[in-house]
């Protein structure tokens, strides 16, 4: 296996980790959107590196763009970016542009395999 499959593998463990935190968080009503961007950020991310290793993968491509839509309507939602440019900006509007959006967000937060 290589080692972009480890990493990938090893990140989803930690997506799958901040998806059950937001949940209990989410029961209790304490959820924050620092935390929500958080899960949303890596598991866009995720997401867009499982894309680069499964090209093909057509139900990948379809996650890929939904949590690439859910984070950069939340940040604009939120104002919380943290590349240079807004996720309001129009060109982050087509699925292409929220995927791009997703890598500069990853990059912006040093996440590996992004920058």
């Amino acid at each position: 296996m290589t080692d972009e499959l480890w990493d990938l593998m090893s990140e989803t463990t930690e997506v799958r980790r901040l998806a059950d935190a937001l949940r209990l968080s989410d029961l209790a009503g304490t959820t924050a959107p620092d935390q929500e961007r958080e899960y949303l950020l890596r598991r866009a991310a995720v997401d867009q590196r499982h894309l680069v290793l499964f090209p093909d993968d057509e139900k990948g491509i379809a996650e890929a763009q939904r949590s690439a839509v859910m984070l950069r309507d939340h940040d604009a939602v939120h104002a919380s970016h943290q590349g240079a440019v807004p996720a309001a900006a129009p060109q982050w509007v087509s699925l292409d542009g929220a995927g791009d959006y997703v890598r500069q967000e990853a990059a912006a937060a040093g996440l590996a395999g992004q920058d």
